[in-house]
């Protein structure tokens, strides 16, 4: 049997409880019965190589088979499981494959029953003499009239209620369903981890401090592991185990979330702890107030609010680390360019560093727009020349205070600053953690008064609101700033999902007169060419679309194309002559999601908008509004759309709050639509969803803020352990996510 929960365990040499025994839950996995050296090889491929992790591999699903049920009663269709004897067997050949079919005849004295295997396992017919009982659980098919299950699972050793009774990982209870690895069956796994527990269950370390553990009335760690993977309940739960919603599924999730949520924040700490240049004096203060007379626009209330901010934390002496969110057009860049200023104008140097060439352009065109000779600005590139290159160079060693705005060319070897003091990252989920870490280690000197080491100030933009739930965890070490007002002047965009082809036609002709009073249109597909299609014939991809619409839909205006294949100075070329208006349509794929600003365009048409997500939707529909006039956003889909992407798409309909839009994405797809698919899998997390558990994400990081604050260095005889833990493996986790 299971054991029971047991709090007595032996300390290790190495600092690993163990249950009693000269193993514990460090030991590879090999050693556990039943793996051995090959298998594990195979499972330590897939972060499966000690006991720990093993134990911390946890069900997808369970299936009740606390009840036995009788071969009269079995029904088509349905999942059973029945205690038979065998009666006979036969083999049933098939000639024209090469090889036959093993029947079974059994009974449980209620009726016969067949079992059928197609592809028979080595030795398979052995064990079945006439006389042995056994257990099979499958699904019920009916051939001929008669009963029969195909590939069963068979249970050999169980012929009584005493048997299950006395506790079985396959039968008489419910029973863990884990996702397969490599062709290792669901059972197997089940056996190996029946194994595990049995021996090295009770020798589990608690590293939660006992008093959150209590505070919450969460059970211990070998008590929930346990039950999370071999449940003693009736059954009567098993929606509550499905769901994740057990006291044991909550104790594992509460303590995922706080051991991340302590490391967020431990980062947080750390950098409020360093030490950074200061930007407060009156200097500063004078230069912001002449940058801000000279803008041909009012600042809305959330842009003083967010440079209120930012001139606070520039004030101190300990790097900024801030984010601001905004929609697209809500002005977040100017917001970064007056603040840019406060720190020039008392001699500090800036980076502004942006993900696309054209975005960078784009910033650089737009601060010389606005703020002239004010600003001391340049621009740096993979197209600047090599003399102006060799210039901005100069002027960066020099010392100069300089405005520099670019790509990753900021971040190459050739590029040193001599008072980098503020960093701007525009789209800061497009850059890794070492380009990050790169451009900051340039602004890293030393305090030529006090020969201390300063960091330079971070700043990161952002245009896909994020979550609270998320930016809990994913940006949970940086302070936030939300910027939700719109500038005056812009009307929401009317967005219309457009299903049939009667709607289809009546969005043509609107999009035609705007077009004939002389504004724009985007057309955007998911794909660039027909062959990426995959299979999927219907897909219209931008290439074959665009000669389309050019000949047969708007033959009369003249079509653009762009696309991520393209050269970077063809690309240049297609948007300069749409910037001109010497192009009425542009038809592209997603590479005009982040830095396209054409105020002359003011209709959005998303193609198979249901390859999408709401968030990258709503990025898109920003690329109009930006001027005066009203815009419009069609997202074309097909007229059978399931249920849940209607609702999907009938979000945009109602809303252009990109903070209630990404909530819902976050609902609906997961975190992949905002940290890109590879980080959001890098989210250390087994059982927690954020969605699901924010409840327990907010308690956790409470507790975690607490223990921080009383004991940052978890010095204190409670707290051992958690050190240890972290010590040995958490901040791997940590830099995980922050590295993906």
């Amino acid at each position: 049997m299971l054991p029971a929960d047991r709090s007595t365990t032996t300390l290790s040499k190495s600092g690993t409880n163990r249950p009693g025994s000269s193993f514990g839950t460090e030991t590879p996995i090999q050693y556990v019965k039943g793996v051995g050296p090959k298998l594990g090889a195979l499972l330590t491929s897939r972060g499966i190589s000690t006991v720990s992790e093993l134990l911390h591999f946890f069900p997808r699903q369970y299936e009740d088979r606390t009840k036995m049920a009788q071969v009269v009663n079995l029904r088509e269709g349905e999942k059973a499981t029945v205690s038979l004897r065998v009666i006979d067997l036969k083999r049933i050949p098939i000639r024209k494959l090469g090889r036959s079919i093993l029947e079974v005849r059994c009974t449980d004295d209620s009726g016969l029953l067949s079992l059928k295997w197609f592809h028979v396992p080595k030795g398979m017919d052995a064990r079945f003499k006439p006389g042995t009982q056994f257990v099979a659980t499958g699904s019920v098919k009916v051939y001929l009239g008669k009963k029969e299950i195909i590939h069963p699972e068979i249970s050999w050793g169980v012929t009584s209620s005493s048997d299950i009774e006395a506790g079985h990982p396959h039968v008489g209870r419910v029973i863990p369903i884990y996702t397969e690895i490599e062709g290792i069956p669901t059972r197997f796994l089940r056996k190996i981890l029946w194994e595990a527990i049995e021996k090295f269950g009770a020798g589990l370390t608690e590293d939660i401090p006992s008093r959150f553990l209590a505070a919450h009335q969460l059970p211990t760690l070998a008590h929930s592991i346990r039950e999370i993977h071999f449940p003693t309940g009736n059954g009567e739960d098993i929606q509550k185990l499905l769901e994740f919603a057990t006291a044991y599924h909550h104790r594992l999730i509460y303590e995922e979330f706080f051991k991340f949520e302590y490391l967020i924040l431990k980062q947080r700490l750390k950098m409020e702890r360093s030490l950074a240049p200061t930007f407060g004096d009156q200097t500063g203060t004078h230069a912001l107030q002449e940058l801000e007379a000279v803008l041909p626009f009012q600042l809305t209330r959330d842009q003083k609010s967010a440079i209120q901010d930012i001139s606070a934390d520039l004030s101190q002496p300990h790097p900024m680390n801030r984010l601001i969110q905004g929609d697209v057009g809500s002005g977040k860049t100017a917001v970064a360019f007056l603040t840019a200023g406060l720190v020039l104008a008392q001699g500090g140097q800036v980076a502004l560093m942006a993900p696309t060439e054209i975005l960078a352009e784009q910033h650089h065109r737009n601060a010389l727009k606005l703020f002239g000779i004010k600003l001391n600005i340049g621009l740096l590139t993979g197209k600047t020349s090599a003399s102006d290159r060799a210039l901005i160079l100069g002027r960066l060693i020099s010392g100069e205070p300089l405005l520099l705005i670019g790509t990753h060319a900021l971040i190459e070897d050739p590029v040193q600053f001599k008072n980098l003091c503020y960093i701007i990252i525009d789209e800061q989920h497009r850059f890794g953690v070492e380009q990050r870490r790169t451009l900051r280690k340039k602004g890293t000197h030393l305090d030529p008064v006090s020969g201390r080491l300063l960091l330079p100030h971070n700043l990161a933009l952002s245009a896909t609101p994020i979550p609270r739930t998320l930016a809990l965890t994913a940006y949970g070490d940086l302070s936030q700033t939300l910027i939700k007002e719109l500038p005056p002047g812009r009307s929401p965009i009317q967005t219309k999902v457009v299903r049939t082809k009667s709607d289809q036609g009546l969005s043509y002709q609107l999009i035609r007169k705007e077009l004939t009073q002389g504004h724009q249109a985007y057309f955007i597909f998911p794909l660039v060419n027909d062959s990426e299609a995959e299979g999927f014939t219907e897909l219209k991809s931008a290439v074959a679309e665009a000669e389309r619409l050019s000949t047969e839909v708007f033959p009369e205006f003249k079509v653009g194309l762009l696309h991520g294949q393209m050269r970077p100075e063809d690309k240049a070329k297609v948007m300069s002559d749409y910037l001109s208006k010497k192009l009425h349509i542009l038809v592209s794929t997603t590479v005009v999601e982040v830095g396209v600003d054409v105020p002359n365009a003011t209709i959005m048409a998303i193609v198979h908008a249901e390859r999408f997500g709401l968030s990258q939707l709503h990025q898109l529909r920003g690329r109009v509004g930006r001027g005066k006039s009203q815009s419009y956003c069609f997202l074309f889909t097909h007229q059978n759309t399931g249920e849940t992407t209607t609702q999907r798409l009938e979000v945009l309909e109602e809303t252009t709050d990109g903070f209630k839009i990404a909530e819902a994405d976050l609902e609906m797809r997961g975190p992949g639509e905002f940290l890109g698919t590879r980080q959001a899998g890098s989210l250390p997390f087994h059982l927690a969803n954020i969605v699901r558990d924010r409840d327990w994400l907010l308690k956790a990081r409470d507790d975690a803020y607490a223990l921080l604050r009383e004991d940052p260095d978890l010095i204190r005889s409670e707290n051992i352990s958690l050190k240890c833990y972290f010590s040995r493996e958490g901040q791997t986790q940590f830099e995980r996510l922050k590295t993906s």
